[in-house]
């Protein structure tokens, strides 16, 4: 009682310190008041109807088309039209004491102004985990004295009620997954249940908390409850993780009759969205797993990974049909190999409903659908494959898509490799993860949250981050170290972090690196780009130079026999790099470098590697690259002393401007004060001894200490 009086305090405040000028109210009786608190609510009810439609239209324009077909269903379209300009006029003549235009009218379309107006359904429907504690859940219905003013306008409204119903229902039940203290987890779980009093995450929720706390007699009180009114309900079937979560129970509660619940699996009623009707109940990969779950009695609960839905391209042409199951083959097995994802299969029957497909596939699971559409080309050209991303904790946002080119004819004649869109859609789903997580603190963060958050800091390319990002890699690999993409991130940050190092750490760093990749190889077997980052740290090291040639050869020789077109591959194109460089081709290393660079995929791992495919192009003598390069690097990245450093070394090269040269060797010592030719130099390990000795003599120009 005393934290919904909180609650009811805090949002008389928001509304008492709301500067809007219009303020609505469309929970329970209607209002419409200005900043002094007057009222201007129209009176009759057509006009109140368009400006509650306008109001959860989330300020985004509404045809006038629209708001005729919804106040004047049953009148000719000309009526309607003539009816709704009256309205208009109505509805302004009312608002008008604000003294300022609210509502945007525009011949085809009427919006209301966001930064003039506030609306309390807006406020509920917009509330998040950061505001649950603000959210007061309504105990009257939504616009409920506009009901019976027209028949599309009543089906209109019961949209909006259930929309609404639905987001506070999914807001507080990702509350109840995702919080970590077991007071707030029993406080949301209750709030739920005065709202939903049949719903199973939070009856769930309940009775895990009471066996984390080591109450089983609450926890079997519970339960034994829950059966109760779950039983009343007639065809009811429990979830499987509520089955198993009670099976549990009742297997220590023997004596008591009401828990021995049938192992069997749960029926599901019949019909093709059948298999949608169960939702299950599964921890955020991103986040430590609540305490409410860890417990023993709930075996299924455990830390997951990110999990996919490939779904076959949607195509208008039957002769493409075949093509787009087997590209989706193709890019799920990509995605299996690489070890880090869940990969759920999809239903035999799509979702019937289209708009819920989101939610649907969220039911069996799914954080993202890998979905796309096939093309066929015009007179003989191309034939285009759509990728798309799509978020399904956001509705359906798509948050990656390229396009993959092949001949109708022969697909397996097609010029690129689709690896590089599949790799370029891992490492885009890994950033939308972290950026999805962004506000939850480190020590709420899974090991592989620690590990994306850490990725997405090296993507800033800002050295003063590099301790931060280490205590998070650190803890990430301590706490699990049988998840390869971790390894392989840590392995990532230690590479760059020597190339950015000159102190006397740089060596354990490297060290570490070297054993991250080397365990990150024996997670991923099948993933080349690993034994292509191994051989690249043993380049550094004279004495295995043989050793990396085999592993880069053999690595090769696997992409070529798993890919007809590998050309283009990033695995293969990175490993040739290698190669080139342990023979002394640095001419051939500079093609392949400069192909990565174009990173048609926007591959988010390939921009995290753009410093040092400028030293691979500063050794290959394209100088004006790398100065392009050093400028655009210097300006977003002005705390990334490598960068520095090769363009420096480019502006040397070609004689420039001494003013450049001054600026950029000033900020580079003075990010790196005790930097050193010599330190300079043993970062091109890997380079021919003339090349080695023309850095030196350069850098000597700059007046930088020789060791």
């Amino acid at each position: 009682m005393g934290i919904m009086k909180m609650m009811d305090s805090s949002a008389r405040h928001v509304r008492e310190a709301d500067p809007t000028l219009l303020r609505l109210k469309l929970i329970g009786q209607m209002e419409a008041k200005t900043l002094t608190g007057g009222s201007v609510l129209p009176v009759g009810g057509k006009t109140r109807a368009l400006l509650a439609i306008l109001a959860l239209a989330d300020r985004k324009p509404v045809l006038r088309s629209r708001l005729a077909e919804l106040l004047w269903s049953q009148r000719p379209e000309d009526m309607a039209r003539a009816s709704l300009r009256q309205e208009i006029h109505r509805l302004l003549d009312a608002l008008s004491p604000l003294g300022v235009e609210v509502i945007d009218v525009q011949r085809h379309s009427l919006a209301l102004k966001p930064a003039l107006t506030s609306v309390d359904a807006e406020r509920l429907l917009t509330a998040s985990l950061r505001t649950i504690d603000s959210v007061a859940l309504p105990s009257e219905p939504l616009l409920g004295e506009l009901v019976g003013v027209d028949p599309a306008l009543d089906e209109w409204i019961g949209q909006q009620r259930e929309r609404l119903t639905t987001h506070l229902r999914q807001l507080y039940e990702s509350a109840v997954r995702e919080l970590t203290d077991p007071d707030q987890v029993e406080e949301i779980a209750e709030r739920l249940l005065r709202f939903d009093s049949l719903n199973e995450v939070a009856w769930r929720a309940r009775v895990q908390t009471a066996l984390h706390r080591g109450d089983q007699a609450r926890a079997a009180a519970l339960a034994e409850q829950m059966i109760c009114i779950f039983g009343s309900v007639e065809g009811h079937n429990f979830a499987p993780a509520t089955q198993t979560l009670l099976n549990g129970i009742g297997a220590e509660n023997s004596s008591s009759e009401h828990l021995k619940i049938s192992s069997q699996p749960t029926l599901l009623p019949s019909g093709s969205d059948a298999l949608f009707s169960v939702a299950m109940q599964r921890s955020d990969p991103m986040l430590t797993l609540p305490p409410h779950y860890a417990s023993s009695h709930f075996p299924e609960a455990e830390l997951r990974k990110i999990s996919l839905v490939f779904l076959a391209p949607s195509c208008a042409d039957e002769s493409l049909v075949r093509h787009g199951q087997t590209f989706r083959d193709q890019l799920e097995l990509m995605f299996v190999s690489m070890g880090t994802f869940d990969i759920i299969s999809p239903p035999d029957t799509p979702p019937s409903d289209s708009i819920n497909a989101a939610m649907a596939y969220q039911a069996l699971g799914a954080d993202y659908i890998i979905s796309g559409n096939l093309r066929a080309g015009a007179d003989g050209a191309d034939s285009r494959l759509i990728l798309r991303v799509l978020d399904v904790r956001r509705g359906g946002v798509i948050i990656w898509g390229t396009h993959y080119d092949f001949p109708s004819s022969a697909p397996e004649k097609a010029q690129n490799s689709i690896m590089a869109p599949a790799q370029a859609m891992q490492w885009s789903i890994f950033v939308a993860e972290a950026r999805r997580i962004a506000g939850r603190p480190d020590n709420e963060l899974s090991p592989l949250g620690m590990a994306l958050r850490a990725f997405t800091l090296l993507l800033r390319h800002d050295f003063s981050l590099f301790d931060r990002i280490d205590s998070l890699l650190e803890r990430a690999v301590d706490c699990e170290k049988d998840d390869g993409t971790i390894a392989l991130i840590d392995a990532m940050y230690c590479y760059i972090r020597f190339q950015n190092e000159w102190g006397p750490e740089a060596d354990s760093i490297f060290a570490r690196g070297l054993r991250s990749v080397r365990a990150a190889i024996l997670l991923m077997p099948d993933l080349h780009a690993v034994e292509v980052l191994l051989a690249a740290y043993l380049m550094y090291d004279p004495a295995k130079h043989g050793m990396a040639v085999s592993i880069v050869q053999d690595a090769i020789g696997s992409i070529v026999r798993n890919d007809s077109n590998h050309q283009d591959s990033p695995d293969a194109l990175m490993a040739g790099v290698v190669m080139n460089l342990l023979r002394g081709e640095t001419k051939s290393a500079t093609r392949s470098v400069k192909i990565l660079l174009e990173n048609g995929c926007r591959s988010q791992f390939l921009e995290l590697l753009r410093p040092v495919f400028m030293m691979i192009l500063l050794l290959g003598e394209e100088y004006q690259d790398v100065i392009s390069m050093g400028r655009l690097m210097s300006g977003l990245y002005p705390s990334y002393p490598s960068a520095l450093v090769y363009y420096l070394v480019a502006l040397l090269q070609v004689g420039g401007a001494a003013e450049e040269v001054h600026q950029v060797c000033r900020h580079l010592l003075r990010l790196v004060p005790d930097l050193t030719i010599s330190r300079v130099v043993s970062r091109f390990a890997f380079a021919k001894p003339a090349q080695q000795a023309r850095l030196t003599e350069v850098l000597g120009q700059t007046g930088m200490a020789a060791e």
